[in-house]
């Protein structure tokens, strides 16, 4: 379990810096300040933590639960990007679009992650 967490967040951070990055070129920024790469790594850890933690909730609408979950996502890259002086480069709008994308990317890739573990359950029950 805390492997697929560090792989989870190591994966979000990764998608968070490519992300950054595309925006940054449409700014035309020509470097990325490396104390950017450790706080969108301590952001994506609250984050992942947060999100586990509604997790355990067993909410029962799904949707609600996911509201929950991109609200919450949202609104800590919104008060991090205030704490650490993001707003001085991005806007609001932009940081949060960002965090959304990169929330559905990584949402994707969490859904492909468990198509691929149903597969392999099916595999096994079928060898039976």
């Amino acid at each position: 379990m805390m492997k697929k967490a560090i792989l989870n967040i190591f994966a979000m951070t990764g998608i968070t810096l490519v992300v950054l990055s595309l925006v940054a070129l449409c700014y035309d920024a020509s470097f990325l300040c490396l104390e950017t790469v450790f706080q969108a790594l301590g952001v994506n850890v609250l984050i992942y933590a947060g999100v586990s933690l509604i997790d355990l909730l067993e909410l029962r609408l799904y949707l609600v639960e996911t509201g929950l979950k991109l609200v919450y996502s949202i609104v800590l890259v919104l008060v991090f990007g205030k704490i650490f002086g993001w707003y001085a480069n991005l806007s609001v709008p932009v940081l949060g679009g960002m965090a959304l994308v990169i929330l559905l990317l990584c949402g994707y890739l969490d859904m492909l992650s468990l198509k691929n573990e149903l597969k392999e359950i099916n595999d096994l029950i079928g060898e039976k």
